[in-house]
């Protein structure tokens, strides 16, 4: 049974619902996009290490901004943009949901490394995994495009992340239900994200 679910088996399962979506991914209106979005090009965005607005933090997901990171890079790459990973944690450590949902032009104009202007923050609202005769995982993520010359909010949107396998082979893969949930939530909260027109 060990060998049928090694981690071989165990990734093609994790990467094959999110690659679908990846693939699928139709036009979805954001929550939030700016009038002014595409009448200046938008470049060498900073990606800001993932906020984690879990409630309790738990479980601890130390590979949460690659898991999120990887998928953001791609849809930026496919939709015409240039882009910087960031990794110092420090820089978002101090981020609560209350900044995100009222912004204030003076918080942005000092968020992230100075010299930068665009900035994407996506944090995490909720994750968690449920064991029954089987297992599901359900994530749910928000995104911003923060242009910090104006100290303005360009897009804002959510995405939701569902998985679930019945039987003994689902109870066998609750560790990795999280990670394709938040994996999942990531493809859907960039379907809404422009493409770069400029």
């Amino acid at each position: 049974m060990n060998e049928l679910f090694g981690k071989p088996f165990r990734k093609l399962l994790i990467f094959l619902p999110v690659l679908i979506l990846m693939g699928c991914a139709g036009a979805k209106q954001p929550i939030f996009l700016s009038s002014t979005f595409g009448q200046e090009m938008v470049e060498n965005i900073l990606v800001l290490p993932i906020v984690d607005l879990r409630f309790n933090k738990e479980p601890e997901l130390p590979k949460l901004d690659k898991w999120v990171q990887r998928v953001v890079k791609g849809k930026l790459k496919y939709k015409k943009y240039t882009f910087t990973l960031i990794s110092d944690l420090s820089i978002v450590d101090n981020i609560t949901e209350e900044d995100l949902k009222e912004v204030d032009a003076e918080w942005v104009k000092n968020l992230g490394p100075s010299g930068s202007r665009w900035i994407i923050i996506v944090a995490l609202l909720d994750a968690k995994s449920k064991l029954t005769f089987g297992c599901t995982g359900n994530a749910e993520i928000s995104g911003y495009l923060i242009d910090k010359k104006e100290g303005s909010i360009l897009w804002r949107d959510k995405g939701i992340g569902k998985t679930g396998y019945s039987g003994l082979g689902g109870m066998l893969m609750k560790g990795f239900m999280l990670e394709e949930a938040i994996k999942m939530a990531s493809v859907d909260l960039m379907k809404s994200f422009p493409k770069n027109k400029i």
